[in-house]
């Protein structure tokens, strides 16, 4: 929990708190629950040992969702300010009226949401939801919907359908245009004069689809309202009309925009069906009761999602949803679709992938995704990125069972801002499983490229918040850690389709031994351009057109690229300095055995002398520490001491980068380089013809 005073209301829709410096302070992105108490209770010392659920049961007078969106420094150094987004508008008249103090806590469950669907389902005598209910099985679980290209007349194709159907299900991959059909068919079927209800799991998607073009004239006359409607939503489309009690409103030619959470409970006390349309939006996140709770609602249904894709996110284990056989609850559109015969479509046209990144994704669509992207070919000189677009597999050394690599993360985030020295506008995603992943990644952001705080054209999250996210470049990193859950094939698929241009994923380079299914091993290999990949025991792969029988283990050496500082003929011996290890403690490793590394004795003793500092990593240094032990174990390294005789006349022999210089200059006949990140050194080495290479040129030549 934390507190903060309201300050202001900007002209954006943005509330911004003053909130006191602690460990309790918001991260970005961090979703909460702003609650307002009332009397004595308003001010946080009369608390006491009261509970979170306590206060807000006996206390409250009122409360909204709220997210963090921004933290910035204030006047008084003991606080900051913070910007809060999703703030009713109910609630922000109260907070420009009263300005009182406002408590922050744990989001709300959707308790509320999960009760209306139990309501649902134990009421046997409604037969519109019995019949969805109470479905016999299919034994075939086959599936074959009716494929619609972009240049297709979908609207005149449904009204057809529904003539005769009450329901249609209509599927679509990524960057299908599912929030443009959908608005396309809500204008024309307002302009009718009937009532719509566009029902789905999140405020966001709501958002984006009336900002449609197709619902500009239905916006302007007032006719679209929505419910809960918060403050920056009124500020972006003022005309957007508020669901002040969030009722049932259906009229004829208005548009009702609500979340599952609140069309739920329509559907629970409906006795007659209020609209006359129904289209649910993110169908693929419904639990299956909620797909039933839609034909209380209208009397034409059309459900609209992507059953390859991300199913609800539920906090019961995979063993417990096996165990009572719950799948076919939480995967409710694939449920519906498997085992109803209703008219079902595909849209087969992506905008947003390239030809090469609609091969690859179409292998979780029968290889029946189509490309009409605009843009087929990346201009870039970054060597990672296809230039046909589509994904790129970097295999990487990762330890297992770690799930912070302080050295891929590094790699990642190197790859980020090299995209962004190309082009400072790229949307970027950076996308993972994890929550500590993610939150290590974001951390490490702000430290090692020295920014206040992350872009906002460069997203880092969890796959499962990005959902419907439209990127230029992604990066999609796999720890080499619980891979089961990183390589299921719908995570996957959402993780590896959000970006028009390139996808690159970051795993261990020997992901492709692991366990997986199919369709993810499928677009692995094709993300390598068909090339061969090792594995432990002899198999037949298949990609598309291409079948690959790969007979046990492959050298990859010969798919390497030479790193430009190795001298043929030569031993080639790496001198490391101190700030490399700071920054990459696995640096070694990363060298590989196949070169010497030598460490001057001066190097080990910046190391211990850093301990005693306050604003080192601890835990990297005792992890170069480490590995450093392990090399003189196993006699991949050695420590050498300084030789300042080798030193020219004026150099400082008693400055640390001479005596690592004059290390170097033992070996000078076998090319010694010098690896190191501070730029004099760099100078006073190349001045003794010297090789040298920073550490992030160096890694950039390992990708």
């Amino acid at each position: 929990m934390f507190v903060g005073r309201f300050i202001k209301l900007q002209e954006n829709g943005m509330v911004v708190f003053k909130v006191r410096v602690n460990d309790n302070m918001p991260r970005k992105n961090t979703f909460w629950t702003a609650s307002y108490f009332i009397n004595e209770m308003g001010s946080y010392k009369n608390w006491g040992e009261l509970s979170w659920a306590e206060l807000r049961k006996q206390y409250q007078r009122d409360c909204s969702e709220a997210l963090c969106a921004w933290l910035s420094k204030s006047e008084d150094s003991n606080f900051c300010l913070v910007g809060i987004k999703n703030i009713s508008v109910e609630f922000a008249q109260i907070l420009e009226k009263e300005r009182p103090i406002i408590a922050f806590g744990p989001s709300d469950p959707p308790l509320e949401y999960l009760m209306n669907l139990i309501a649902i389902v134990r009421d046997t005598n409604c037969a519109v939801t019995k019949q969805i209910l109470d479905y016999e099985p299919s034994e075939s679980n086959n599936w074959n919907p009716t494929k619609v290209e972009s240049k297709e007349d979908l609207n005149t194709l449904l009204a057809q359908k529904l003539q005769v159907n009450n329901c249609i299900a209509i599927q679509g991959p990524p960057g299908t245009g599912k929030t443009y059909r959908m608005a396309a068919l809500s204008a024309e079927l307002l302009r009718q004069g009937k009532s719509v209800l566009v029902t789905a799991l999140t405020n966001q998607a709501l958002i984006e689809l009336v900002k449609k073009k197709d619902l500009k004239d239905f916006l302007d006359a007032q006719k679209v309202t929505k419910t809960s409607l918060t403050v920056d939503e009124s500020k972006e489309l003022p005309k957007l009309q508020p669901n002040k009690k969030n009722l049932c409103n259906a009229a004829p030619g208005y548009l009702s925009l609500a979340t599952f959470y609140l069309s739920s409970a329509w559907a629970k006390d409906a006795i007659e069906i209020p609209f006359d349309y129904v289209i649910m939006d993110e169908a693929s996140q419904a639990l299956y009761p909620m797909i039933a709770a839609s034909v209380k609602l209208g009397n034409k249904i059309i459900w609209i999602g992507d059953q390859n894709q991300l199913p609800p996110i539920v906090l019961t284990g995979d063993d417990v949803i096996n165990r009572y056989d719950w799948g076919g609850i939480v995967k409710g559109f694939n449920t519906l679709c498997t085992n109803f015969s209703y008219p079902s479509y595909m849209l087969k046209d992506t905008f947003r992938l390239t030809e090469r990144g609609a091969a690859c994704t179409g292998i979780f669509y029968n290889n029946d995704l189509n490309s009409v992207s605009k843009v087929q070919t990346i201009k870039s000189s970054i060597d990672c990125l296809n230039k046909n677009g589509g994904p790129t597999f970097l295999g990487m050394d990762l330890e297992p069972g770690d799930k912070t690599p302080t050295l891929a993360i590094s790699s990642i985030i190197d790859l980020v801002e090299e995209i962004l020295s190309e082009d400072k506008d790229a949307k970027i995603a950076v996308l993972s499983k994890f929550r500590p992943t993610v939150r290590q990644i974001q951390k490490q952001f702000i430290l090692q490229s020295k920014k206040s705080e992350i872009p906002e054209n460069v997203k880092i999250e969890t796959v499962d918040r990005v959902q419907g996210l439209t990127v230029d470049y992604c990066i999609f990193f796999i720890p080499n850690a619980s891979l089961k859950y990183s390589l299921e094939k719908e995570l996957f698929n959402v993780a590896t389709s959000r970006a028009k241009y390139c996808t690159i994923i970051v795993a261990d380079k020997s992901l492709m031994g692991k366990d997986m299914e199919e369709e993810v091993r499928k677009y692995l290999l094709k993300s390598q351009d068909d090339k061969f990949v090792a594995f432990n025991s002899t198999k037949n792969i298949t990609a598309g057109n291409v079948s690959v029988n790969v007979l046990g283990k492959i050298d990859l050496s010969k798919f390497e690229k030479k790193r430009k500082e190795i001298v043929e003929g030569k031993e080639n011996i790496y001198i490391i300095d101190t700030n490399v290890f700071v920054n990459c403690p696995n640096i070694i490793d990363r060298i590989g055995h196949k070169y010497k590394v030598i460490i001057p004795a001066k190097v080990l003793e910046e190391l211990d002398k850093l301990k005693l500092k306050n604003n080192i990593d601890k835990n990297a240094l005792n992890t170069a520490a480490r590995n450093i032990n392990l090399a003189f174990t196993k006699q991949f390294s050695k420590m050498e001491d300084a030789d300042i005789s080798l030193l020219p006349v004026g150099f400082d022999k008693n400055n640390p980068d001479c005596q690592i210089l004059s290390v170097a200059l033992k070996y000078k006949g076998e090319n010694p380089i010098i690896l190191t990140s501070d730029n004099i050194l760099q100078t006073r080495a190349k001045g003794l013809g010297i090789t040298t290479i920073s550490l992030t040129d160096f890694l950039r030549q390992l990708r």
